[in-house]
């Protein structure tokens, strides 16, 4: 079904929306992701490490586990939250996918993760495939059932949403399984395409086989381990490093290979900690401007925030700096801010621009950074705020489920319907914005009430005009061939990312769906019926919400009314 007519069938749903902590730690050694001009944001990252050296039926590999443990040591000291605690060594495949289970539960709400694998790896018919220590291929047809298909760890990466995601492979040293007859096995891994917001990074070009190494670690690590250190280097600087560092170790053998989707902002591994200068050239009575050096990128990067402890560590790194008059006068007005605390980026009228160098041997601080701060245009009038008691057409019970909505994360929006009908929807993550929730909650009451609903809040302002109830309706695709850009109640980031991935697998795949945007997928299965029950049970498992198939195959069937129904409207 396209367009707005209300959906045939109807679930009951345990839950209309999801109340999400929002955590922020802040890594005061500044690892910092610079999003757009003063924008400073704290991160939390998560990553997974594996390394596979001990094959039991495949040639063994003395380096792997070497190189998970030094990824595992840089990793930790740039501030990821490793699963497990530790690198993951040796897995079979049952342990694998556990821990890529773990790694994308651990992943929800986080901003940036990464995946790091170290051992044999192989492509089949196009798609690539990690080694678990287990695998044993004696037929072609033994690929699906002891390999690990490297979109599963993409599909979870999708799934938590993270700003960012990175996926390394040291892997495709050669194929283990050579002379067995495998003609669907190429050499080295094939090129994926990087979904958006993705990095992935390969230890040497599609189709090539990567060194092992001479010594305890292969080169492309030895190099990547190193580099990820290096302060103020984009996570592009840092690949585009380790590649010209393993090119020249290896004598132009190995080359290593990204490819990447664009990325909004700059990443760091480690924040800018040292200073460039570089100096004006002398053009007469011509205004010039320096290039910008990395002390300068680092201000940029917090001078917007409202966290004590990221202008205590700038003047920790830049005891002399240019803007230290700036920033001391930013922790004296930031005094009774806890350290820890949740850097929101919100500036401070006035808090550049009002304090002059206090010292001579200073560097002279720019006209445009103590320039008085613009004359605010005249207020507008308030909006009206949300009062949860004067939402109309809603229950006393209704009301009351409400009353945490003013207390949720931003952004968030509420929609409601004639029938009484509600649902709101509040920011997941990172990726969720404003148009997603307020279509996911014009979506998810659509749904419910069977007929177009109105937003009565966006974020905490009432929205709903004085003229009352004027419907919105949204589109509903509930049958046709899949369309990744009309799934609906999840977000534009999902759609992007998660049902492209869906659109490409191959084999019998399905799609299942919850109201509040929780989605699950699983592919290559041997039967429709195999692929539905898997893509829901996986779904089950991550919620209370109930969950629906949306897809599957390359179908859409949302609005098929189960074989169960049917018999009780013939009865």
């Amino acid at each position: 079904m396209a367009g707005t007519l209300p959906l045939r069938r109807k679930i009951s749903v345990s839950t209309l929306g999801r109340t999400v902590a929002v955590a922020s730690s802040l890594i005061l050694s500044l690892f910092v992701w610079v999003a757009g001009p003063g924008e400073a944001v704290a991160e939390r990252r998560v990553a997974l490490v594996l390394g596979n050296s001990t094959y039991q039926f495949a040639p063994r590999l003395p380096n792997p586990t070497n190189d998970a443990k030094a990824m595992a040591e840089s990793l930790r000291a740039a501030g990821f939250e490793l699963i497990g605690g530790a690198p993951q060594l040796d897995l079979d495949r049952a342990g694998t996918e556990r821990a890529i289970r773990s790694f994308g539960t651990k992943l929800a709400g986080a901003d940036v993760g990464l995946f790091f694998y170290a051992g044999h790896g192989m492509q089949a018919r196009g798609t690539n495939f990690l080694l678990p220590v287990s695998a044993n291929l004696e037929k072609e047809a033994d690929v699906r059932y002891e390999l690990i298909d490297v979109a599963m760890v993409l599909d979870e990466m999708a799934q938590a949403e993270s700003r960012l995601n990175i996926v390394i492979l040291d892997a495709c040293r050669n194929n283990p399984f050579g002379g067995r007859g495998l003609r669907a096995v190429s050499p080295g891994l094939a090129q994926m395409q990087a979904p958006a917001g993705t990095i992935i990074a390969y230890a040497t070009q599609p189709g090539a086989v990567a060194a092992d190494g001479a010594g305890s670690n292969s080169p492309y690590t030895e190099a990547l381990s190193k580099a990820l250190l290096k302060p103020g280097e984009t996570v592009f600087d840092v690949f585009n490093d380790v590649g010209i560092a393993v090119k020249r170790n290896t004598g132009g053998v190995q080359q290593p290979w990204v490819s990447a989707s664009p990325i909004e902002g700059r990443f760091y591994f480690l924040g800018p900690t040292t200073v460039v200068t570089a100096p004006a050239a002398d053009t007469g009575n011509k205004a010039s401007a320096a290039p910008a050096d990395k002390e300068a990128l680092f201000w940029d990067s917090i001078k917007g925030s409202s966290n004590r402890g990221l202008f205590e560590a700038y003047l920790k790194q830049f005891p002399q700096g240019i803007f230290a008059p700036i920033a001391e006068a930013r922790v004296a007005e930031l005094g009774g801010v806890a350290g820890g605390a949740t850097d929101t980026g919100a500036t401070n009228p006035g808090a550049t621009g009002t304090v002059a160098p206090a010292a001579s041997e200073r560097a002279p601080v720019s006209v445009a950074a103590l320039a008085a701060p613009p004359v605010p245009a005249p207020a507008a009038p308030p909006a009206k705020a949300v009062d949860v008691a004067a939402i109309p057409y809603l229950s006393a019970k209704a009301r009351d489920a409400l009353a945490l909505y003013p207390g949720l994360p931003s952004p968030k929006a509420l929609a409601i319907s004639t029938k009484g009908n509600y649902a709101y929807f509040s920011n997941k993550s990172n990726s969720r914005n404003e148009d997603d929730v307020k279509r996911g909650a014009l979506q998810y009451c659509q749904y419910r009430a069977e007929e177009p609903c109105t937003l009565y809040a966006v974020d905490d302002a009432v929205v709903m005009g004085a003229k009352g109830f004027t419907p919105m309706p949204v589109e509903l695709v509930g049958t046709g061939r899949f369309d990744p850009a009309r799934v609906p109640f999840v977000s534009d980031h999902t759609r992007k990312v998660g049902m492209v991935n869906y659109q490409r697998n191959t084999g019998h795949k399905a799609l299942a769906v919850t109201l509040a945007g929780r989605w699950a997928t699983v592919w290559d299965r041997d039967s429709e019926e195999e692929a539905k029950e898997a893509a829901l049970e996986r779904c089950g498992q991550s919620g209370k919400d109930d969950c629906m198939l949306y897809a599957v195959d390359d179908r859409i069937v949302l609005d098929e009314v189960p074989e169960e129904e049917e018999d009780a409207e013939e009865e």
